[in-house]
């Protein structure tokens, strides 16, 4: 088990106490919230199984930490505690799954920074940043199958429980890193992008333009753009399709949340991706696919607001917490 702890309610405006249980996942160290509110499970051969769990894991932002984002993680929970408490005091009974959320330092960020300067960009004399960027997310989120492969034996090593749905949640660089991770991981089938976004050479093609840099070698190496080529969601083969064999997207349930003014992570980084995006067959009479929500928030840049993070509980619940 994990080293608990209760932080004060005066800390956070939601969530406030919620447990904090810290874990080390073969050197990678995590936070997990909510391990102390699971529902108890009971010895005798005649008690029920625990309900099931769905996992949310959090990715932070660039030059932040897990730690910078606790008020994300924590308001998250409490937003889908609310859904629960609200959906049992109007008198449904049915089975809805328990929550945890699991936060950890991205590549080169907090406990794992091995170079500041990584961090930076053109401006900062950082001469390698379009490599370090993509570098960085691409990293993070290969570490989300990293971990859970390995959660559920470090969290539950009695096999007690069993964590049946996974979620990918980030904002900025982790909300890149949720892209990635929606396009790479089956095992995640719901995500939300806080102020992300899906295609790296849009991305490139304006801030090298704006930062008076060639999108060119020795900025934009050959190797780098190839790579993207290959891995990016944006270029990600069958992303349009109705063929659920070809769409790595297929059947998951999105919800992307941004600032109607942000001009750092710019809307128009996603617009094309997210009008040829296919996520279901369209239903109901306007044709709409329920799997996917866009939430543009207005007279909002690129900050991740209360209301997005209220939008994302409530998706995660409707979507991974009130279905057992």
């Amino acid at each position: 088990m994990g080293e608990s702890s209760k932080q004060g309610k005066k800390a956070f405006k939601y969530g406030g106490s919620i447990s904090k249980t810290e874990f080390d996942i073969g050197g990678l160290p995590i936070n997990v919230f909510g391990m102390d509110e699971l529902t108890p499970v009971y010895s005798r051969a005649s008690a029920a199984p625990p309900p099931p769990v769905c996992v949310i894991i959090h990715m932070h932002g660039r030059t932040g930490s897990a730690n910078n984002e606790e008020h994300i993680a924590r308001q998250l929970y409490d937003r889908i505690d609310r859904c629960k408490r609200q959906t049992t005091s109007q008198g449904y009974t049915g089975p809805q799954k328990d929550v945890l959320v699991v936060s950890f330092d991205a590549r080169n960020h907090g406990h794992r920074k091995t170079n500041e300067l990584g961090q930076k960009g053109w401006k900062e004399d950082n001469k390698r940043h379009a490599m370090d960027l993509y570098a960085m997310y691409v990293g993070t989120a290969r570490d989300v199958s990293f971990l859970i492969d390995f959660l559920p034996a470090y969290l539950f090593p009695h096999d007690e429980r069993v964590a049946t749905q996974w979620v990918a949640t980030g904002k900025s660089l982790g909300g890149h890193a949720a892209w990635k991770v929606l396009a790479d991981e089956r095992r995640v089938t719901i995500g939300v992008p806080f102020i992300g976004m899906p295609d790296y050479l849009k991305l490139l093609a304006r801030r090298t333009q704006s930062n008076f840099v060639p999108n060119a070698p020795p900025t934009v190496p050959g190797a780098l753009r190839q790579l993207i080529a290959q891995i990016d969601p944006a270029q990600a083969r069958g992303y349009d399709s109705f063929d659920p064999t070809v769409n790595p997207f297929w059947d998951k349930k999105i919800l992307v949340c941004s600032g109607e003014e942000d001009r750092l992570v710019k809307w128009e980084y996603s617009e094309e991706f997210l009008r040829r995006l296919v996520v279901e067959e369209p239903s109901g009479p306007r044709g709409e696919m329920q799997g996917l929500k866009i939430f543009k928030e207005p007279g909002v840049g690129h900050v991740v607001t209360e209301n997005m993070i209220e939008e994302a509980g409530e998706w995660i619940w409707s979507w991974g917490v009130s279905r057992c």
